[in-house]
């Protein structure tokens, strides 16, 4: 038996399959096991800052800011806990999904290779560590910074223009590396 749905029915149900797979897979992963050199990073800047306490006044930060005051942020609402350090990690499993697929439907793909496409990326994106990590922040907010940016070119609308320097800004302050690469790569496109 074969049904239809209306365009906008069907972009809203892959919409709930992408966030809920993105942020399962990476609930998974991010319980598999305990690796002591990156997986307690944020765990105890998050829950410092969560108590009132800021980066580089109060303790020393190895990596820039947002990070920390992401997890401080979910700390809050979600209570000090394993389950909200890794929910941290599958929101932006979530982001850059999400963003992967409203890209690609811009750019008027297919709307089921949109989906398949971006189920893909929530499997390699954040799932590799599992646990908020500044490389991974720093990567999802510099794709989705340049994915404003191709949006920006596609469509002409200074929405996506607006939001640009916002993911680069993000990134950059999660870690310098590649957001500054992208930032470059953006500059000089422009």
């Amino acid at each position: 038996m074969k049904f239809n749905l209306n365009p906008e029915t069907k972009k809203i149900s892959y919409l709930f399959i992408i966030f809920f797979f993105s942020i399962l897979i990476n609930q998974y992963y991010g319980y598999i096991g305990v690796f002591p050199i990156d997986t307690f990073l944020f765990f105890d800047s998050g829950y410092r800052v969560a108590n009132g306490e800021f980066p580089f006044k109060d303790f020393w930060a190895i990596t820039g800011l947002t990070n920390d005051f992401i997890q401080a942020i979910i700390f809050k609402i979600l209570g000090v806990s394993w389950f909200s350090y890794v929910f941290h990690a599958s929101l932006m499993n979530f982001v850059i999904a999400f963003f992967t697929f409203h890209t690609l439907f811009k750019f008027k793909l297919n709307i089921n290779f949109c989906l398949i496409y971006a189920l893909f990326v929530s499997i390699i994106a954040y799932p590799v560590a599992g646990t908020p990590f500044p490389d991974h922040h720093s990567m999802i907010f510099s794709i989705v910074g340049l994915f404003c940016f191709l949006l920006h070119l596609k469509t002409n609308s200074n929405f996506y223009l607006f939001f640009l320097p916002i993911f680069l800004i993000l990134a950059f302050l999660s870690k310098q590396t590649p957001a500054a690469y992208i930032f470059i790569i953006i500059f000089f496109l422009n």
